[in-house]
């Protein structure tokens, strides 16, 4: 018992250690300019995005490319389906690491409960 609740306690000092992560990342590369968590601005909300891919088997490396390469187009079609207003076309290839987009791509799920 005693193992298993230094692992539990373990676990949640690292959930809670990325978690508060990502925002700043988030921050110093200037992602909340085009998006915000609830609010649309010219991108997709964050918890917008946990919806359209929480649960899609590749939804890790579809998030990891789009933020490491851009994207094009890929919310005109869905910002109806979510109520969300959105005025970019493309996102541009941002400037973060592999993991970097890793760490974002699997926060932004974990938005989607």
């Amino acid at each position: 018992m005693r193992i298993s609740l230094l692992a539990y306690l373990a676990a949640a000092a690292v959930t809670f250690s990325f978690a508060q992560d990502v925002p700043s990342l988030l921050k110093s590369k200037g992602c909340y300019s085009c998006h915000d968590v609830e609010k649309s601005k010219v991108g997709p909300p964050y918890k917008v995005i946990a919806k359209e891919y929480k649960g899609k088997p590749d939804a890790v490396k579809t998030l990891v490319q789009s933020i490491t390469n851009g994207s094009v187009g890929k919310w005109q079609g869905l910002a109806s389906k979510y109520g969300v207003n959105i005025t970019a076309f493309y996102m541009p290839r941002q400037p973060v690491s592999k993991e970097e987009a890793e760490k974002i791509a699997k926060w932004i799920l974990s938005l989607e409960k």
